[in-house]
């Protein structure tokens, strides 16, 4: 957890360009940039909550990032969302068409190093420090609790274990078992 309180305690702007898949801390370094521009097409999620449970250590980011429905869907279901999707609901700075992520981010790199380099410093310390009033850096704390609760679980007969399942038949089979289980169709 160290990685989160120095990627957003950074004194510089942090611009995230996501482009095809942003899964796991792919997904939660876009998050926590400042500046995110996000391919249309691009895919941004949490799978590995579908074999290891929800992400409970980085609890925080996704409810203050997401909110709490968002936050909810995404880490109960594994669901990865699109670019455009996420930006229906004002997640990221900008969602482009996607052959155009690295020069929208680019122009947003130049447009940010115009400004005085104290000022952002300033403004990301402020930000910081009203989400500490807003209780932010408790549930900071409370992702190590909930961490190891995650990486304790045990599983029912009928729930899909990937350890277990890796262990038994290798990487590459387990993928593909945890794949058709948490295959659905939708009604």
């Amino acid at each position: 957890f160290a990685f989160y309180h120095e990627f957003l305690g950074y004194p510089k702007a942090t611009i995230a360009q996501v482009e095809g898949l942003a899964l796991g801390g792919g997904f939660e370094i876009a998050l926590m940039a400042d500046i995110a521009v996000v391919g249309q097409n691009a895919r941004l999620g949490m799978p590995a909550t579908r074999f290891l449970g929800p992400a409970l250590g980085s609890l925080h980011l996704f409810f203050h990032r997401l909110g709490p429905v968002l936050a909810k869907r995404m880490l109960l279901t594994g669901d990865l969302l699109t670019g455009t999707e996420l930006a229906e609901r004002g997640i990221f700075t900008e969602t482009v068409p996607d052959t155009d992520v690295p020069t929208r981010a680019e122009w947003w790199a130049r447009k940010v190093s115009r400004m005085p380099a104290d000022g952002i410093v300033i403004a990301k310390e402020a930000f910081r420090l009203v989400e500490q009033l807003q209780g932010y850096q408790g549930e900071e704390v409370l992702s190590y609790l909930f961490h190891a609760y995650g990486t304790n679980l045990s599983f029912e007969d009928n729930e899909y274990n990937f350890v277990k399942t890796r262990a038994q038949h290798g990487v590459k089979r387990a993928f593909e078992l945890r794949d058709e289980h948490f295959e659905i169709p939708e009604p």
